[in-house]
């Protein structure tokens, strides 16, 4: 019997899979025409092989599956059934070998819609769309070299999907539950998010002043630039860019890191950006935890892209300070 993940513990199904294999979603996407053999009780989770069982031990209690009918809830401390009443669409879910089905990336947003807020389902989709998993090796008693212990994150993943993929699946589902939710956060989610703290940073700029971010452009994250020096032509992946402009925000995270980390710890690439006409902007993790200095650095950002200074009002302070609780105390966590 099948077993289709719901949710968040599809999320932490996800997550746990995208880290183990690089980025890349395992299993064959299909659409099952009807789920009247749906897993819908503990005991039928529990007749499942070890492979799935080894998967189910990475997600958190109680486990959340699709269902077709409101004969076959279930609600305890160990599991939760849900019933989707729309056709499931094509392609909606990928089946793995141990008889689990894993929503894809953006069926499973239709499906967190419901669940999440505005905020929330952008980071859900930066993440998806981006090169990491907020899910930790280290916490779960293993070991990874590119796993990081502060971020509770594993990075340099390929993307689950894209921004284009997303928008695509969702055009093709209107007047289903979700619909109008995931097309309008689609707006302002990005591909190409390296970290989770990258996410927090363009949030925080760009997000609209309803929601107490700074209302700034939406950039580009981490697109290639080519830079020329005396003896060779290098790629350089500014992490938030805004190319007619041609400024360039770079956070660094104040960690130790490997591989694709290294550049935030290479002093040479501000001077090869800037012998490109592009401008610089050096964010550090104790102006970003400061709100006082965040502030003073996002007018920074506004002068170089050229846009006139707004007032900030006493609402607009309130609803920021509440943004900066959600996105800092959290990690950027969307659920």
């Amino acid at each position: 019997m099948p077993l289709y993940l719901y949710g968040s513990s599809a999320l932490d199904a996800m997550r746990y899979t995208r880290s183990i294999e690089g980025g890349i979603l395992p299993g064959t996407a299909v659409r099952p025409r009807h789920l009247g053999n749906a897993i819908h009780t503990h005991r039928q989770i529990n007749e499942l092989g070890d492979d799935a069982q080894r998967l189910l031990s990475h997600i958190r209690t109680p486990i959340q599956v699709l269902v077709p009918k409101r004969s076959m809830t279930t609600q305890s401390d160990r599991l939760i059934t849900h019933v989707w009443s729309h056709d499931i669409p094509s392609g909606a879910y990928l089946r793995l070998d141990n008889g689990i089905y894993l929503p894809t990336p953006a069926f499973l947003m239709q499906q967190l819609a419901s669940q999440l807020d505005e905020i929330g389902l952008i980071l859900l989709g930066l993440e998806l769309c981006g090169f990491y998993s907020m899910w930790s090796f280290p916490a779960m008693g293993a070991h990874h070299a590119t796993a990081d212990e502060f971020e509770g994150c594993t990075f340099e993943l390929n993307p689950a999907t894209s921004v284009t993929q997303l928008t695509s699946y969702i055009r093709k589902r209107g007047g289903e539950r979700g619909y109008r939710t995931v097309q309008h956060v689609l707006k302002r989610t990005l591909d190409r998010s390296a970290s989770p703290m990258e996410s927090v940073v363009y949030l925080l700029l760009c997000l609209p002043r309803r929601l107490g971010g700074f209302g700034l452009p939406m950039p580009v994250l981490n697109v290639k630039v080519k830079v020329s020096t005396s003896t060779t032509t290098k790629s350089r992946f500014p992490d938030l860019y805004w190319p007619i402009q041609s400024l360039d925000v770079e956070y660094d995270s104040d960690q130790d890191h490997t591989g694709m980390w290294s550049r935030y710890r290479d002093a040479r690439r501000t001077v090869e950006l800037a012998a490109e006409k592009i401008t610089v902007l050096p964010l550090t993790h104790a102006q970003l935890f400061d709100a006082g200095e965040f502030e003073a650095f996002a007018a920074s950002v506004r002068r170089n892209l050229g846009i006139r200074a707004r007032t900030l009002d006493a609402e607009w302070h309130a609803k920021h300070h509440l943004l900066r609780e959600r996105l800092l105390l959290s990690g950027a966590e969307p659920l």
